[in-house]
């Protein structure tokens, strides 16, 4: 069975009155459910696996590539070194799906890492040898070598989708006194029956098959009660785990009517309960709270909401923030779709109180807008207003040094207003190979575009594009259109219903221990190496950047991780375009800031050779240290009601927080800047030898202006262009292709 995001079924766009208003832009030729797409990483298995996984005893020896690719030239002088070793092996596939549950951590009070992760086909676990047991693998070497031990085992309540970290008590540094922690839910081989929650003490005696037989270190808390005493109902207790330096652990799960979805109307998401895990005597007791968002309503009764909210915590465990992806009940216009709803604590989580949220609505969100499609408005005949902003493939959230809260993610734009509607959006097919449909046009300022907006709630949210994505998850769904890419889709389709595996972006973030620098991480195929240049992420890699959150800067630095450049690292040919189930630690080590700014930086890939679900599935590690040069200025703004765009709380000038869009692009180009008087912009291009190709000279007026470069003498290339307004000036990247 299938664990839905719920909402209408009703689809009122038509595609057919799309017209003026995206001159120039890609028509779309069909519509696409997002929320059900997202819905699909949250499947179950078919069946109780325990008879039908197999263990892979050679996972290396078959490894095929679909294409021959070359290892890349190295495009950066740095210090990067990346190799992927084995590290384990799962029963199957399916507790990697989620990737906001977070079994890898980095605990840099005891410097080790942790992954959690159930028990592969040949581990016996104990006091009860079941399908369902969990087991924790602890490094103190950043994953030179490992040790395991299994801190779950039931034979009635199975254990499944672990999250898990290494809780420190305050004030200690060494590892013999920390412990392992975990929690999932749980089923009994149909169905969900509640949750587990584990904790067992690391220390070299403790690094075994057994489970610990202290009182209370294995909780089973039943999903239909009795509760616990100040706890209620939770569902799902896997997302967004982590521990904090005020000795507690965190994490969400939902709030159904009925988990299983027996009836249409019991199993309503409802909201997020926010679980925390307190530290006593040896062992943890789990209470939790909960906030149900006021959304929109669709006509059978959904909250539009999205069923699994994230949380982010400051290290000190003292500012938090909780965010779903929905509509909020007062939301209009470009607003009205999966967006963030966001609440935050600022008192260690007793209360929480609910942010403005980002007004896609205003004139300063026209650079984000118009990378999207404009929605059909059905009540007036061949209307369109404008796009509908729509949570992309995935998304995550971090907060940095300065307790602000980033959320990272791709956007697609919605196709219709209707409450009943909202999570569809439109497709497209393109001439690269036009029998497909693409939830992106994949043309420049038509691709998907990785986000960050950050605040903290007391000012506007701001934005910056940290980097273009080169393809999109092709479908897992067997009944979608065979144009939705399942036919490319490489993993087999032994899933309840014949389903296949999501191979999406996995959008990550992480950040290190002072929450200086953040690390964003996505996975992404080379569509000059796919099958037929296809845009379907099925060779994927893992792409990482890296952000200065005290500076403000990004780093020009893309790394891709699991298929390394020359003098980079070696290799793996089980992670090198397989890179499909990956994690990111939530926490990297510190940053060694000299030439280039080096973080140490867990990661893990699942997979199988061949991709299979059933089988027992490898997981390789890498603790790359991975290397970030060149901080500049990126391609950011404000979002807010006065549209000022770029005044930032730093005071950048105006030439510095102009944006040109799209980038890359072919013939024409977009600046927009605010300017504080009427004053002249001057646009100069240059090549990469340093010769002056091209100047541009507006009058700009007071406030928004939009200036068009003509850009169709130049040929395709990296250019450099010096924005000048007054005695200010900023030089920025343009690609054009």
């Amino acid at each position: 069975m299938k664990k839905q995001l719920l909402f209408g079924t009703a689809l009122l766009a038509a595609v057919t009155a799309y017209s003026q208003k995206n001159e120039g832009k890609i028509r779309p030729s069909g519509t696409i459910n997002m929320v059900q797409k997202i819905a699909s990483k949250f499947a179950i298995e078919p069946t109780e696996a325990t008879t039908t996984a197999k263990q892979n005893t050679n996972p290396v020896a078959n490894v095929t590539n679909p294409v021959a690719e070359p290892q890349q030239a190295s495009t950066n002088v740095s210090a990067t070194n990346i190799g992927w070793k084995l590290l384990t092996g799962s029963m199957n596939v399916y507790g990697m799906l989620v990737s906001g549950s977070q079994p890898l951590q980095y605990n840099d009070n005891v410097n080790a890492v942790s992954f959690i992760h159930r028990k592969s086909a040949s581990y016996t676990a104990a006091p009860t040898s079941n399908s369902g047991a969990i087991i924790a693998e602890i490094s103190t070497n950043w994953g030179a070598t490992w040790d395991s031990t299994c801190i779950w085992s039931n034979g009635t309540n199975l254990g499944r989708y672990p999250s898990g970290a290494i809780y420190n008590p305050t004030g200690n540094t060494n590892i013999a006194n920390a412990y392992v922690v975990g929690s999932g839910p749980v089923t009994g081989g149909s169905g969900w029956l509640g949750n587990w929650y584990a904790s067992k003490q690391l220390g070299a005696g403790n690094y075994n098959a057994t489970a610990s037989a202290t009182a209370n270190a294995q909780q089973f808390i039943s999903n239909a009660g009795p509760y616990p005493a100040n706890s209620g109902k939770v569902d799902f207790s896997r997302i967004s785990f982590v521990t904090t330096d005020d000795g507690k652990v965190h994490l969400t799960g939902g709030i159904y009517g009925d988990a299983n979805g027996t009836t249409a109307a019991a199993q309503l998401y409802r909201g997020a309960a926010l679980v925390k895990g307190t530290y006593n005597a040896g062992v943890f007791v789990w209470t939790n709270d909960s906030i149900i968002p006021n959304t929109i309503v669709a006509g059978a009764g959904n909250k539009v909401v999205s069923s699994e909210a994230q949380m982010a915590w400051n290290e000190a465990g003292t500012v938090g923030y909780v965010v779903f992806m929905g509509a909020a009940a007062t939301a209009t216009g470009s607003n009205k779709n999966y967006q963030p709803i966001v609440y935050k604590s600022t008192n260690s989580g007793t209360t929480w109180a609910l942010l403005n949220g980002i007004d896609f609505n205003a004139n300063c969100a026209a650079p984000i807008k118009n990378h999207l499609a404009a929605v059909y408005n059905s009540t007036v005949t061949n209307a369109l207003v404008e796009p509908q902003v729509n949570l992309g493939e995935g998304w995550d959230i971090v907060v940095d040094a300065n307790n602000k809260l980033h959320i990272a993610a791709t956007l697609i734009g919605g196709s219709s207003p209707h409450n009943d509607s909202l999570g569809y959006a439109y497709t497209f097919t393109t001439s690269i190979n036009p029998n497909d449909g693409y939830q992106w046009a994949h043309t420049p300022g038509e691709r998907p575009y990785l986000y960050d907006f950050y605040g903290d709630g007391t000012t506007a949210w701001s934005y910056r594009t940290v980097d273009s994505l080169s393809s999109e998850g092709p479908s897992s769904d067997p009944a979608a259109p065979a144009t939705a890419g399942f036919a490319d889709n490489q993993w087999d389709n032994t899933g309840s219903g014949g389903a296949k595996i999501e191979s999406d972006s996995r959008i990550q973030l992480s950040r290190t221990p002072d929450g200086q620098y953040i690390t964003y991480s996505w996975s992404e195929s080379d569509s000059t190496v796919t099958n037929g240049g296809k845009k379907w992420n099925n060779l994927p890699n893992i792409k990482t950047r890296c952000l200065n959150a005290t500076t403000d800067l990004l780093s020009s630095t893309e790394i891709n991780v699991s298929k390394v450049a020359v003098g980079q690292g070696t290799n793996n040919p089980n992670v090198a375009n397989r890179a499909t189930l990956f994690y990111i630690s939530a926490t990297t080590s510190s940053a060694t800031v000299g030439v280039t700014t080096d973080i140490k930086t867990p990661l893990t890939v699942t997979n199988s050779n061949p991709y299979s679900q059933l089988t027992n599935n490898t997981t390789w590690y890498s603790t790359n240290t991975l290397s970030y040069s060149s901080f500049i200025l990126p391609t950011k703004g404000l979002i807010n009601n006065t549209c000022i765009i770029g005044v930032k709380e730093n005071s950048l000038n105006e030439a510095q927080n102009s944006l040109i869009f799209p980038n890359p692009t072919k013939n024409n180009a977009t600046l927009a800047i605010d300017v504080k008087e009427n004053t002249t912009v001057t646009v100069s291009i240059y090549n990469l030898v340093g010769a002056l190709v091209k100047t541009i000279t507006v009058n700009a007026t007071i406030g928004a202006n939009t200036i068009n470069l003509d850009l169709t003498n130049l040929t395709s290339g990296i250019y450099m262009t010096n924005v000048k307004v007054g005695s200010a000036t900023s030089t920025k990247k343009l690609i054009i292709e």
